[in-house]
Order: C-alpha cells, then sequence, then structure tokens
C-alpha cells in the first residue's frame, strides 16, 4: 500500500505541475476520479507509515516489553533526519549568506508543514507512546483515540485564527490557514490509525486469528463509510464541519476507504503466493522515492525543477511519459539502494556521509 501511495504521489504532482490547466474538467467523471485518488494518496502513506512503525519498533522490543537503548537512539536518529530532508527540501536560500538577505515571505514559506515534517513530528509522539502503552492492548486503544481525537478536534482547531495566537513557525503546525500541507490536524490522525490498525494486527497475530482481520477491517471501513461518506452523497457535500481539511466527514471517509484498501489486500494476500520483490522494495524506500521525485518536479535552493523549466504547459500525452520515466528510473534507483543494503556494500554506509559532505560545501561555499 506504501507502495501504491508513492507512486500515486509521482503521477499526482506529475498531472499538478506539468499538466495545461485546459485539460482540468470538473464534468469529466475521468477527472474526478483522478482527484477522488490524489485525495486518499496522503492518507494511505500516513497509515501505512503508523502501520509500519509500530511493526517495526515491536520487533525490537525485547523480552521485558523495552526497546534497548541503541534502538531508541536509532529511532530518534531517523526522526530527526525526517525533519531535516523536509526542512532542506523547502530551505528558501542555497547558502547560508544568502538566507541573511530573505525577505519575510521566503521564510513564511519555509514554515509551510510539509508530509516529511508532519510524520517526524508525529512519530515522535508515537514513540514516547511505546513508552506509556508497553503492551499491543494499551497501544491500540491509546492510538486509537489520539487518531480519533486528532480528527474530531479539526473543526474547532480551524475556528482559531492561530497566526494571531502563536508565532508563524508554531501556528504553521495547526492548520492549513498559513499555507500548510500537513499539519497536525487532521493529518497526524491518520498516521495514529495506522498505528493502531498494526497493534490489533500484531495482537490478533499472536492469538491466531490474523485471517480474520481483513474482514473485520471491513465492517469498519463500511461502518465508516456509511456513517461519513453516505450523507455527504446523499445531502449533496452541504454539511455542517464540512470546509476542506478541518471537515470530520471528509477525514473519516477518506479513513473509511483506506481501511477498505486494507482489507482488500488483505483478502489478496491469502491468494497470491508470491509477490513481485520490486513492490515491497519500492514500499520500503518510499523516503528516497518521494524526495527524488518532489526535487525533480518542483526543484530546490539548488536547482530549477521541471515546474520551473516547463510550467503548465505540456499536453497528457507528454506528462504520461515524463510520469512512466519518474516511476521506472526512481524504482530502479531504489532496487539499486537495497541490493547495496542487503549486501551490506561500503557504496551504501558511506553514501550518507558523502551527501552530508556534499550538501554542508554547497551551504558554506556555493
Amino acid at each position: 500500500m506504501r507502495a501504491w501511495a508513492v507512486l500515486m504521489m509521482i503521477q499526482g504532482h506529475s498531472i499538478d505541475a506539468l499538466l495545461s490547466n485546459s485539460y482540468y474538467n470538473s464534468d469529466s467523471l475521468i477527472f474526478n476520479i483522478w482527484l477522488f485518488n490524489r485525495g486518499l494518496t496522503a492518507p494511505i502513506f500516513l497509515f501505512g507509515s503508523g502501520f509500519a512503525y509500530v511493526i517495526a519498533t515491536f520487533r525490537k522490543m525485547s523480552s521485558g516489553d523495552s526497546l534497548p537503548r541503541a534502538v531508541v537512539i536509532r529511532r530518534l536518529r531517523w526522526i530527526g533526519v525526517l525533519f531535516l530532508i523536509g526542512a532542506l527540501m523547502h530551505l528558501p536560500a542555497g547558502t547560508v549568506g544568502d538566507m541573511f538577505s530573505l525577505t519575510a515571505e521566503s521564510w513564511d514559506r519555509f514554515f509551510h508543514v510539509d508530509v516529511l515534517r508532519l510524520m517526524s513530528v508525529t512519530l515522535l509522539g508515537l514513540f514516547a507512546l511505546f513508552f506509556l502503552a508497553r503492551s499491543r492492548e494499551r497501544l491500540f486503544k491509546s492510538a486509537l483515540a489520539i487518531g480519533t481525537a486528532l480528527i474530531i478536534a479539526a473543526p474547532l482547531v480551524y475556528s482559531v485564527d492561530w497566526a494571531q495566537v502563536l508565532p508563524l513557525g508554531l501556528a504553521a503546525w495547526m492548520t492549513t490557514a498559513t499555507g500548510s500541507w500537513f499539519p497536525i490536524f487532521p493529518f497526524s490522525g491518520y498516521l495514529f490509525m495506522g498505528a493502531a490498525a498494526a497493534a490489533l494486527y500484531m495482537k490478533w497475530r499472536d492469538e491466531g486469528r490474523v485471517h480474520l482481520l481483513p474482514k473485520y477491517y471491513f465492517y469498519a471501513s463500511s461502518a465508516l463509510l456509511l456513517l461519513f461518506f453516505l450523507p455527504r452523497v446523499i445531502w449533496g457535500w452541504e454539511l455542517p464541519l464540512n470546509n476542506g481539511s478541518s471537515s470530520i466527514w471528509l477525514t473519516f471517509s477518506r479513513l473509511g476507504w483506506v481501511i477498505m484498501l486494507w482489507s482488500g489486500i488483505g483478502f489478496l494476500l491469502r491468494k497470491v503466493e508470491r509477490i513481485p520483490n520490486i513492490i515491497p522494495i519500492a514500499g520500503q524506500h518510499t523516503l528516497f522515492i518521494y524526495v527524488s521525485h518532489i526535487v525533480v518536479l518542483y526543484g530546490s535552493a539548488w536547482m530549477p525543477g521541471l515546474r520551473q523549466t516547463l510550467g503548465k504547459t505540456l499536453d497528457l500525452q507528454s506528462t504520461m511519459i515524463i510520469i512512466a520515466f519518474l516511476i521506472v528510473s526512481t524504482t530502479t534507483a531504489a532496487y539499486w539502494m537495497h541490493t547495496q543494503k542487503i549486501n551490506k556494500s561500503v557504496v551504501y554506509r558511506y553514501l550518507p556521509y558523502a551527501a552530508m559532505v556534499v550538501l554542508a560545501t554547497v551551504l558554506l561555499f556555493a
């Protein structure tokens, strides 16, 4: 599911960055299917990240339901790296010296919360929850409660002008009003819901009931869609507390579709004997695929992207060719990285350090 989400991100971002606006037609069924699918991409990615993080962390626990010190350090280091990558991707200047001459507007854009910085902060909260819960059952209940609270509280949080209450760097984490793409409310809710789903999965696996889980995921998703999606269709999408990211109707509807997809994958995996290696490999290296295609499309402080050089001028055929190229090239690179990791090659071991040296040199001297 994470592999699917990151590949859908590539096509969604490519169309957003390059396809001419003349192809955007709200009366077109194909366009509306694309728009609907794009709205599910981030929830799938966040839900899947929470799901994977819980399983990976519980695997590292010792017999006393505690994490070894080395694992704690690695987890915190990874969260820090995730935040740093998100910040560097939106750095408004190419060198340290340039930062002193930036306009206030440039710094405002830098504080817009992207999906990587959201994930890093939310994973830090989830990691802290591990030390409080310590068991799968308690983690399931607490993650479910926190995820639900983050979604339900969104309309109330969005009713406050946080930019008047908090510094912009903090206000940006609350809502989309300052320009953030993925503020905590409600998007962190998806990640905590994924964590709850994973805790339930591991608990039922230990009890020998995991084969029943796709069916109960289906029940849960059906209930969410009946409660939150169907009323929006019946009443023409005009409901109270229904305004973009603050809408509990929209968020729970998307959560319902995400869990429905999870259920479908669960049923499918019971019938399929073997999955092509590239799918789980792409799912494991979503960070690399995400960062590389974003830089190519939207550029960075050090290089322009296709959006800057071509703009939204391309026809559908040209855009599809670029999408195919990005999918093939990024997944091929991810496959190469995976083989280097498995073989414990010197290149893979020292590549991050080489990247940091290059980045530091550019920041100081370019």
